[in-house]
């Protein structure tokens, strides 16, 4: 393992990786077989197949999911999604990681791959992942929020995941809408962001809900009060996104 992760490194340094965005690229067998991008991913996972068909030795830490927060009870398989509580519209929330070897590489070199990280990524942004299965064990849904434990420089840049998001599902035609600051909510600096996208595929047979944020709440004041000091990483930035099959629906979980 020891000398595999050395190769690895060896071809990051070299650059033999030049995308900026590996998890979003379908990934060619050589690159899959050497270990450079996750060989399984939240794109992967097919609406309407069993969950048991998510491939279990290309993706770890098989869980219950919180709703977007770090998981909860772990799996054995995935054939235990029952032991996961459903949500109100009966979708039970099972949470995976992608293979993060790569990852822990890429933050070994720092900044300079940071773009090349694998791990449980997209866009380059870390995010929590997890497929929405019903009763029945299959899949009706994906959810992806940005990672809240991301370093303070990855949360910044969340909420612009959804620019990302707008983009590959365009032909879904979103349909998005700003929502004005609430009580206590304040802008970051000069940029206040709140917007809910919604789209539907060309199918008519999957529906998508995308919330993002930037912006403070009460609370969060950017100068403290007592010490006068920069307040580092009070403020919000988030994406989450949600596409699940006809008859559910995206549920209305705010990204805040």
């Amino acid at each position: 393992m020891a000398d595999r992760a050395k190769w690895l490194a060896t071809l990051l340094v070299a650059g033999v990786l030049s995308t900026p965005a590996l998890a979003q690229i379908k990934p060619n067998a050589e690159d899959v077989q050497a270990g450079l991008v996750p060989a399984f991913t939240i794109w992967d996972v097919k609406l309407g197949a069993p969950v048991t068909d998510i491939p279990e030795m290309e993706v770890v830490d098989i869980s219950c999911g919180t709703n977007g927060g770090p998981p909860s009870t772990q799996l054995k398989t995935f054939a235990e999604y029952t032991k996961c509580q459903a949500e109100p519209s009966g979708l039970r929330e099972i949470y995976f990681a992608n293979d993060d070897e790569l990852d822990y590489i890429a933050k070994a070199l720092d900044s300079e791959y940071r773009v090349q990280q694998g791990g449980t990524t997209i866009y380059a942004h870390p995010i929590v992942q997890s497929a929405l299965v019903d009763e029945q064990g299959v899949v009706r849904g994906i959810r992806i929020i940005t990672d809240d434990r991301a370093e303070l420089r990855d949360r910044r840049l969340a909420v612009t995941l959804a620019k990302n998001l707008k983009g590959r599902y365009k032909a879904w035609q979103p349909v998005c809408k700003d929502i004005p600051p609430a009580a206590g909510e304040n802008p970051v600096g000069k940029e206040f962001t709140h917007e809910i996208c919604t789209g539907t595929n060309p199918e008519g047979s999957q529906d998508f809900r995308m919330e993002a944020t930037f912006l403070r709440k009460k609370g969060q004041e950017a100068l403290n009060r007592e010490t006068q000091q920069i307040n580092r990483g009070y403020f919000e930035s988030r994406t989450r996104f949600e596409v699940v099959e006809k008859p559910y629906a995206p549920s209305t979980g705010s990204a805040r």
